[in-house]
């Protein structure tokens, strides 16, 4: 089966997966651009174990990793930065009954867990690794890998890093989408068509910090139905059709007030 992205789109997945999650907070953020009211506290947090493991990632190339402290010292900026800057831009961090303390002592549990297990033979190719690439001709996605490895053999590996409080869920692995679009975009990047594997990472919240890897497969089919929801998500907009979708995700949100006024 064949599928052509509509005319002029240009999306993320974190575009595309807003919209599927509630295309309400879609039209806030990237219709409208409205402020944020407030900030989710695993948004620093993610954002903070992310800097420290790609300051990690980083050295690995020279032989030398950084210690165990110095990716503390990193995580610890990143967030205790990140919390003030929110309430200076007026989206204090809605931290619903934790605290920044409470978030510290977790980060440094799960990085310890991190900097033990994580494989040091890697070798990296690039982190933060920024793209935009087509789809189909004129037709562009973008985003940012967390980690590519070489795996030889002009075989790679993509790895998108998540903090997680629950492994990811089959239907998860099965159909998320992120991964359909990493897959595309590195073989694009490396000229490297059935050449990609891709994995999750995920650095375990739960009271025993963990670090799971979750491979993922996708194939044709997957390409063909991210494209497919690519459009269907372009012509709702183009309707400007943006329902509420009520659930967990409602709370903390950062345009909760918004919502519940309109």
């Amino acid at each position: 089966m064949t599928t052509q992205v509509l005319p002029g789109t240009r999306t993320s997945y974190s575009r595309l997966s807003t919209w599927l999650r509630c295309p309400r907070k879609y039209r806030y953020r990237y219709v409208e651009q409205v402020e944020d009211e407030r900030t989710a506290p695993a948004l620093i947090f993610g954002t903070a174990i992310h800097e420290a493991c790609e300051v990690f990632f980083r050295s690995l190339p020279s032989g030398n990793p950084v210690s165990l402290d110095e990716m503390l010292g990193v995580f610890t900026r990143a967030l205790t930065d990140n919390a003030a800057l929110a309430e200076e831009q007026g989206a204090p961090v809605a931290w619903d009954g934790g605290s920044l303390k409470e978030m510290l002592a977790k980060g440094e549990a799960m990085l310890a867990v991190f900097h033990q297990q994580v494989d040091r033979n890697i070798k990296v190719v690039g982190t933060e690794v920024e793209f935009e690439v087509e789809l189909s001709p004129g037709h562009f996605v973008q985003g940012v890998i967390d980690l590519i490895l070489d795996d030889g053999g002009g075989h790679y590996r993509v790895v998108d890093l998540k903090t997680a409080a629950t492994s990811f869920a089959e239907d998860r692995i099965q159909h998320d989408m992120q991964p359909t679009v990493y897959i595309a975009a590195a073989e694009r990047i490396f000229q490297a068509p059935g050449q990609i594997n891709f994995e999750f990472w995920l650095l375990m919240k739960t009271k025993t910090p963990a670090l799971k890897i979750l491979p993922v497969v996708r194939d044709e089919r997957d390409r063909a139905e991210l494209i497919q929801s690519i459009n269907e998500v372009e012509e709702a907009c183009i309707r400007g059709v943006y329902p509420r979708i009520r659930g967990h995700h409602c709370f903390g949100c950062e345009y909760a007030d918004r919502c519940n006024r309109a």
